[in-house]
């Protein structure tokens, strides 16, 4: 009897271990939250370049009608004085020339000074803001022009939100821009960042983001042209998202854990 019992509790010992191992040894291929956030990164950062080309060729921001976006500044502001108003307006919907993504609704953009001196902040508010039918919204966007060509990029309980599900995301970067700063066009604009973010994916996992190599984007290219971010979902290992070596691509890949995996970008 002594001896069945003992072979029994090897039996279930050799089980349970082999069970535990498969555990341990199964991969971690969760990407979801490397895909959501980069959802939620590529438009909120792009609102900072493209509300600083507009501030610095408007001169103190300037009226422009009959083009889309429509530059627009409240009446009731423009005194003379600061802070000033203005606001971006994509009405019901247009095609951006420079990244060619289809925009509605409009940014809101509050300006405490003339937007080239250092010291200066933009307000924004995102209204009804939509881009390729995905919506965006935040309880409080603020730039800050800290030096020349250097901005802080704040982003508070961002919003990024589908038919199907809804993400979280808040951030704050520090973006500096490296190309086009002495020219009137946008398309020219080459920005650098870095900074951390945290979110929350589609499926309700938080995240913490950290930039390992600074992030390039290009206002010509309608994604992340290079850098590295280090992703950390809660109570997961870190994860390293590559976004390549400067090619205009909709590819990254994200490593986990020694195994990498390819995923498009939004």
């Amino acid at each position: 009897m002594k001896r069945i019992l003992f072979s029994s509790i090897i039996a279930i010992s050799v089980v349970a271990f082999t069970f535990n191992s498969c555990k341990k040894d199964k991969p971690d291929t969760k990407t979801q939250s490397a895909v959501d956030n980069n959802i939620c990164e590529s438009e909120f950062t792009k609102v900072m370049p493209n509300v600083n080309s507009i501030a610095i060729n408007e001169n103190g921001v300037r009226t422009m009608q009959n083009i889309c976006p429509a530059i627009t500044i409240d009446s009731t502001t423009y005194t003379g004085g600061w802070p000033r108003i203005m606001i971006i307006d994509y009405g019901a919907g247009c095609t951006d020339s420079v990244d060619g993504k289809i925009r509605t609704g409009q940014i809101k953009c509050v300006f405490s000074n003339r937007w080239g001196l250092k010291g200066s902040s933009i307000k924004i508010t995102l209204i009804n803001y939509y881009v390729n039918n995905m919506g965006y919204t935040a309880d409080s966007i603020k730039i800050t022009h800290d030096a020349a060509n250097t901005f802080t990029n704040t982003i508070y309980k961002g919003q990024c939100i589908s038919a199907a599900w809804s993400l979280e995301w808040a951030a704050t970067h520090t973006l500096t821009q490296t190309a086009g700063a002495s020219t009137t066009t946008p398309n020219d604009d080459v920005f650098q960042l870095t900074g951390t973010a945290n979110g929350r994916d589609r499926n309700g996992l938080t995240y913490t983001v950290a930039t390992v190599a600074p992030v390039i984007k290009r206002s010509s290219c309608s994604w992340i042209e290079s850098g590295k971010l280090n992703l950390t979902p809660s109570g997961l290992p870190a994860r390293t998202i590559d976004f390549g070596n400067g090619t205009c691509d909709n590819q990254a890949t994200i490593i986990i854990n020694g195994n990498t995996f390819s995923f498009t970008m939004n």
